[in-house]
């Protein structure tokens, strides 16, 4: 049933990838952010690891979404001054630095500090409007789907070496969205890709109350 599961959530980047070419990149932010690969990575816990562990991996994610709001925010900010392997690089040293501080916090208060945060994150990321897209070769296509299998295997090993805490940090970093961004820039320049962001931002909303109604069960 892992491996299913594995084998499940490159569906997830496929749908985003689609989405952004038919609709541009902002739409396949959007898509790339919804907790359907991290849906497939609780799962693939719950069946090795016991719902106990998925519910506190989930509460733990929670708490990690004013972590990834500071990623969208770095990676956005840098990747159309920088290009995007130094936006990636300021997006992650961003969400390790917010994930170092919300570690000092209880769950519920990193929690509370997610709600007036997602509703200023959209002016956190701004965007020119992007350039008309162009087609991306299936390599691309075919690499990017295989982050979300990624993602699923880490969180399973990462429940099993270090708890459902940890994976719920690792799990919780923006691992998709970040990877349809890093394309979507090279392909079509910065402007797209803090579109990708912008995007990502205005589904996080949805990923927090998934993730509380998980940890809730």
């Amino acid at each position: 049933m892992v491996f299913v599961s594995v084998l499940i959530a490159p569906v997830v980047m496929a749908a985003a990838t689609a989405t952004e070419r038919r609709l541009g990149p902002s739409a396949g932010g959007r898509v790339a952010a919804l907790p359907l690969g991290f849906a497939v990575a609780l799962a693939a816990v719950a069946i090795d690891a016991g719902g106990a562990s998925a519910s506190a991996m989930a509460l733990s994610a929670a708490s990690h979404v004013p972590a990834q709001v500071l990623f969208a925010a770095a990676f956005a900010t840098a990747v159309t001054r920088s290009g995007a392997a130094l936006a990636g690089a300021a997006g992650v040293l961003a969400y390790v630095a917010g994930a170092v501080l919300l570690a000092l916090l209880p769950d519920a208060v990193a929690v509370a500090v997610s709600v007036p945060l997602l509703a200023l994150a959209p002016r956190m990321v701004t965007a020119s409007p992007p350039r008309q897209g162009t087609p991306k070769p299936w390599s691309t296509t075919v690499a990017t789907c295989a982050v979300p299998a990624l993602i699923v295997a880490v969180a399973v090993l990462a429940t099993r070496l270090a708890g459902p805490v940890a994976a719920g940090a690792v799990a919780a970093f923006p691992t998709v969205s970040a990877t349809l961004a890093i394309a979507v820039t090279k392909s079509d320049g910065g402007a797209a890709g803090a579109h990708v962001l912008a995007g990502m931002i205005r589904s996080l909303p949805v990923y927090l109350a998934f993730c509380l109604l998980v940890a809730v069960q």
